[in-house]
């Protein structure tokens, strides 16, 4: 069993041929203002790029690196569970090869976001989990539409779970890691697991938000995501209601068979439109900046009428 250092982090990042990546990815890690004890975990998930390969092995010379190696390819969930697992620290963040923190000082004037995320669950056991917001840079610039507070009762419908949560490894093992089976909408899957493992002990299932965004999200076409993959919602859905049907029947006051809650689960995922209210309840400025960005639009049949 892998001993954990108290008070300090783990930084899990998954890599599988992303090697034009890697690196920045690592960089802002290590280039964060951090003041408690971490680690990166790299785990290389089968890479077959000699320029992977390359990046991978220039990041696992940097102070605070490991590398866990896979030696033939098992999956991105598979690659997060096995660097989770050869975590050495009591929290634990996943960063994707080809994302990264922010590193720009007026973001980081209050402390780094995984300081700020460990000082929360510390100071509060009833906190399941922290996020902050994710900023989208490369092909396209801008918040994603899901940056807003999560709570419990929005997880449990269908509401977006951001890759930035950063939690107790101990929770983690608890509530069975990343399920493989899931293969798209992990992010959230896994948030149900460990909400569901915890409401059966009895836990609290706070969740907290640092704005920021601290998250950055890179939008490319040139390694392929988890999230481009074509797999059907519902099924994915289904092995996440199947597996926690205690804790959905219970937060949806239900006593549904599992596929009957699936249906309403998702049938209550939040439409952009959804997202953008929830966005402005929190943050007004910022939903007018995401609705010019994506220039949203509410066409009436009035409008010709000059009536708003």
């Amino acid at each position: 069993m892998t001993t954990t250092d108290a008070g300090g982090i783990s930084f899990v990042v998954p890599c599988h041929n992303a090697g034009d990546y890697l690196v920045e990815a690592v960089e802002s890690v290590v280039g964060q203002p951090l003041q408690r004890p971490y680690e990166v975990v790299i785990v290389d998930d089968g890479s077959d790029d000699d320029a992977t390969l390359k990046a991978i092995d220039t990041c696992g010379e940097l102070p605070g690196v490991r590398l866990v190696r896979l030696e033939q390819r098992q999956g991105h969930h598979a690659a997060r569970n096995a660097g989770l697992a050869a975590a050495r620290m009591e929290y634990v963040m996943q960063v994707d090869a080809d994302d990264r923190l922010a590193i720009e000082p007026f973001l980081l004037r209050e402390g780094s976001y995984p300081d700020r995320a460990v000082e929360i669950l510390e100071s509060d056991a009833d906190t399941a989990f922290v996020h902050t917001m994710s900023w989208m840079f490369g092909a396209f610039e801008g918040f994603t539409i899901s940056s807003y507070p999560c709570r419990e009762d929005l997880v449990v419908r269908k509401h977006h779970v951001p890759t930035s949560i950063v939690c107790r490894r101990a929770d983690a093992l608890e509530c069975g890691l990343y399920d493989p089976k899931v293969l798209k909408w992990g992010d959230w899957a896994f948030a149900v697991n460990l909400l569901a493992s915890r409401y059966r002990r009895g836990a609290g299932n706070t969740i907290r938000c640092i704005a920021g965004p601290l998250y950055e999200y890179r939008v490319h076409s040139r390694v392929r995501r988890v999230s481009d993959a074509e797999v059907s919602e519902l099924d994915m859905t289904l092995l996440v209601v199947e597996k926690n049907l205690d804790f959905f029947r219970d937060r949806l006051v239900r006593n549904d068979g599992a596929a009957e809650i699936a249906l309403d689960v998702l049938g209550q995922k939040p439409t952009r439109l959804d997202d953008l209210l929830h966005m402005a309840k929190f943050d007004l400025h910022q939903a007018q900046i995401v609705a010019e960005q994506r220039e949203f639009s509410l066409p009436s049949p009035y409008e010709t009428l000059g009536i708003p």
